[in-house]
């Protein structure tokens, strides 16, 4: 479903909900919004200084935002409805041309770790193969470059070529703030299994920067009420390749995330191997931000 949203007349903007994905919608301008790209920006946290796409996550459910030369990809919500955001999407974008200045600042694009500079570890740390899963440890004053902060672990290249991860409780040896490891709930009201669905959008491939529901890793997510009021939540997910030594890493991550939301008391992962992944399970946000499309 498109539409040509009502217009100023030095600013046409062509709004089209995408058929393979009904919570994605693409804004095309007719002018740049921002040359380059694709610019992703998963979280309200991680638009903050950059002005067009703080305002876009400023909208009561918006999710995501992809920004691409002349077009602006929104993906929204489950229970937020296009009818009443897509004229709100278009006001901001076209007022936010018309008044010029930048729409994300250079700073905003990889909030954070600085990547691909190399860091001295202040300390031995532990670290997971990247794709094995083997265990092994880093020394103090070891060499190492970031190459993903996304979810709160970090992956880093270590001066010998090897890609591993190191978790969150460990960032403070690569000279970073840590935080606990087990997520601290922040929301309150009612459990909701949109809710679990969001959280599962913060744990992200330790190689790929998408998310594992938007990269079709999620093959199941079901919640059941329990006796004492609480829910039970079943996940079932895969991995991008048969035998990939991060399974545990990621369930751990998904086990966490999805613990801190409201109403969950119980929560089962099962890595599953059929149908196996292949791209078509990836979501049209996911494959934007690729450059697959």
């Amino acid at each position: 479903m498109s539409e040509l949203l009502p217009i100023d007349p030095t600013v046409t903007i062509h709004a089209e909900v995408l058929l393979a994905d009904p919570d994605t919608c693409k804004f095309t301008v007719s002018r740049t919004v921002h040359p380059g790209g694709p610019f992703f920006f998963a979280s309200k946290e991680r638009a903050t200084g950059s002005p067009l796409v703080e305002r876009l996550f400023a909208l009561p459910g918006v999710a995501h935002v992809l920004v691409a030369d002349t077009v602006v990809t929104v993906g929204k919500d489950p229970n937020a409805e296009w009818s009443a955001l897509k004229a709100a999407i278009g006001t901001i974008i076209r007022t936010q041309l018309l008044a010029g200045g930048p729409t994300i600042l250079e700073a905003a694009r990889n909030p954070g770790p600085e990547l691909h500079t190399p860091i001295k570890l202040k300390r031995d740390c532990e670290a997971t193969r990247i794709p094995s899963g083997e265990r092994l440890k880093l020394s103090q004053g070891e060499s190492v470059v970031v190459t993903q902060a996304l979810g709160g672990s970090l992956t880093v290249r270590t001066e010998e070529g090897r890609l591993v991860r190191i978790a969150v409780l460990d960032a403070d040896a690569l000279g970073f703030q840590s935080r606990p490891e087990k997520e601290a709930s922040a929301e309150a009201g009612p459990f909701s299994l949109e809710k679990v669905i969001e959280k599962l959008k913060t744990v992200f491939d330790p190689e790929i920067p998408v998310n594992v529901v938007d990269l079709g890793l999620i093959y199941l997510c079901e919640a059941n009420p329990l006796p004492d009021g609480g829910h039970r939540v079943e996940i079932k997910m895969s991995m991008t390749a048969p035998g990939c030594g991060m399974g545990d890493v990621l369930k751990a991550d998904a086990r966490a995330k999805v613990e801190a939301v409201p109403g969950v008391t119980r929560v089962d992962v099962e890595i599953v191997w059929e149908p196996p992944w292949n791209q078509s399970r990836m979501s049209e946000a996911a494959r934007l931000q690729l450059g697959m499309l």
